[in-house]
């Protein structure tokens, strides 16, 4: 059969992976297109936090924070438990520096250091207490003229009050804010309504944060080099000839439509968190369940099957960035607890009413720490009154901002469990009342001393990051002792899948054997995690997308 279109370089997937790999194979010389399968671009990357981790940046030195290539190798060796080959790794510390330096000469995407942020094993060998983390600049949608209305909206928990979203650098503020936080916090809503001649015609607010910032400026990027993206047009096989993918058939309008990528396809479709049966069949810790995870809802492993019958090996299919998340009556996806789950005066309890980990830990050690613990499917976060009124939690703002009689009844009766007493919540729950009475009041002591002597809550500069500094001597830690009280679901959810298509340092699939599939490449989530069994920080996921994307594309173009 002949071909309908022919390019060099063929990018499935328009989140950050597929963005960058456009992005640099078209300023290498190539013809580029770039396909995905919603209606909608930027993938999972738009929903998220946008944070990109970048060791040893060009900014971290000038925020006071020495870093070099020797520690972040050193680092992520560490935490990585040795199931990453060093040369991926090597090649991540390399390139990850050269990637950002080269996006903010050459495109829109200007990304900040965040001192404050610190790696989430800051104590391990190689650890920084921050400056890794790298959040996109804030971005005004307007330049992206009727392309604003086709980016994938972010998560409805980034957004305040429902109306416009905040930095990570402003979130963190926010937290325990000082006089001067809460003024700026009412000068964004006064900046928000000023918005109001802008917003019209528009979808929603036009000032991005995040994901949305983050995709937004990469979209803008293509636009100013004239980069097809086609929306609605589902990659469904690849074309391969003597052993090498020479394009692929597309799905356009309803019928196949055959490219042909001279140069190499680029698989960067995400990962499989919306397919249930894979979950069954591979994540093995223990129930995993598709209305636990937050990523793109279109994300089914279409890129990694498809790599798979290419020839390609997989990997890592049993792991996921992992985070505990809870459910909120009649909204999607699932809502992440980050902030949450470091909240003095709370503590995670499964059903026999015992913690079992520390709930301030890195979030794919919690969840880790559920499975264990049997807090797997039933596990509650149990706070009191000050902590209901001091910080927002799930969707609702602080009690102070939004107190209980001002919740809409699908979140007072629908979401929190409230008991004027440890007794009355336990019998809310089903849960032993001596347990956890017994189980706080073990707790309380801990908080009282400021050492967790069962789990260490706390005792990580990570903990602490989205702990309250207002309270001493650890701001994870606050014994509960104001009624009423209050419970919260708590689920093993995930941002992504892990596994996928074993990949060389240059994001060449490779075969079981250890040979390439020529002409074929996979990044972000379709590929099996460069980070492994872990998460060195935030930005985990996206550094290595955008990272190993322009890999791909610069081995594509050497041929």
């Amino acid at each position: 059969m002949a071909w309908d279109h022919e390019v060099d370089w063929l990018v499935v997937g328009s989140g950050a992976a597929g963005m960058s790999a456009a992005l640099r194979g078209h300023d290498l010389g190539m013809s580029v297109l770039v396909v995905e399968a919603s209606d909608q671009y930027g993938g999972s990357t738009a929903i998220s936090g946008g944070v990109v981790w970048v060791p040893n940046n060009d900014q971290i030195a000038g925020r006071g924070i020495p870093d070099s290539p020797a520690d972040a190798l050193t680092y992520l060796k560490e935490v990585t438990r040795g199931e990453v080959s060093e040369e991926r790794l090597q090649a991540y510390v390399d390139h990850a520096p050269r990637m950002q330096s080269w996006m903010h000469e050459h495109t829109w995407l200007k990304l900040d250091s965040l001192e404050k942020y610190t790696d989430y094993y800051p104590e391990a060998p190689g650890g920084r207490p921050g400056g890794r983390s790298m959040e996109p600049e804030i971005f005004d949608a307007t330049v992206l003229g009727p392309e604003f209305a086709r980016l994938r909206r972010p998560h409805p928990q980034s957004q305040v009050m429902g109306k416009f979203g905040i930095s990570a650098r402003q979130a963190h503020g926010f937290l325990a804010p000082t006089p001067r936080d809460t003024l700026m916090l009412v000068w964004l809503f006064v900046l928000w309504f000023l918005r109001g001649i802008k917003r019209r015609g528009q979808p929603r607010d036009t000032r991005l944060h995040a994901g949305n910032a983050l995709i937004g400026r990469l979209r803008r990027s293509m636009m100013d080099r004239d980069l097809p993206l086609w929306l609605d047009t589902p990659c469904t096989d690849l074309v391969i000839e003597d052993g090498r993918v020479v394009g692929a058939v597309l799905e356009r309008e309803g019928e196949p439509f055959r490219v042909a990528a001279r140069k190499g396809v680029l698989l960067g479709a995400g990962g499989f968190e919306q397919n249930q049966e894979w979950r069954d069949e591979h994540h093995t810790l223990g129930l995993s369940k598709v209305e636990w995870n937050t990523g793109n809802p279109r994300n089914q492993g279409d890129g990694i099957r498809m790599g798979r019958d290419a020839g390609g090996a997989l990997a890592n299919m049993h792991e996921a960035w992992w985070t505990p998340v809870t459910r909120v009556p009649r909204s999607d996806p699932a809502w992440v607890l980050v902030v949450e789950k470091s909240l003095p005066g709370s503590l995670f309890v499964n059903g026999a009413g015992q913690r079992f980990t520390n709930e301030a830990a890195p979030y794919e050690d919690v969840v880790r720490g559920m499975y264990r613990g049997d807090a797997v499917p039933t596990c509650w976060m149990i706070f009191d009154a000050e902590c209901r009124r001091l910080y927002p939690v799930g969707p609702t703002a602080p009690g102070y901002a939004q107190p209980d009689k001002r919740l809409s009844r699908r979140l007072r009766e629908g979401f929190f469990t409230r008991g004027a007493t440890l007794e009355e919540l336990a019998g809310k729950l089903e849960l032993d009342s001596s347990a956890l009475a017994t189980t706080v009041a073990r707790y309380n002591e801990f908080c009282r001393a400021g050492i967790d002597e069962d789990f260490g809550r706390g005792s990580s500069a990570s903990d602490r990051y989205y702990g309250d500094r207002r309270v001493q001597p650890n701001p994870c830690l606050r014994p509960l002792t104001h009624a009423p009280y209050y419970a919260i679901p708590i689920f093993p959810g995930e941002l992504g899948t892990k596994g996928g298509l074993v990949t060389d340092p240059w994001a060449r699939v490779l075969r079981e054997d250890g040979t390439v599939v020529p002409g074929l490449f996979a990044a972000g989530n379709t590929s099996a995690a460069v980070m492994g069994p872990s998460y060195p920080g935030a930005g985990g996921t996206i550094g290595p997308a955008l990272t190993f994307g322009m890999l791909a594309a610069e081995a594509a173009a050497e041929g």
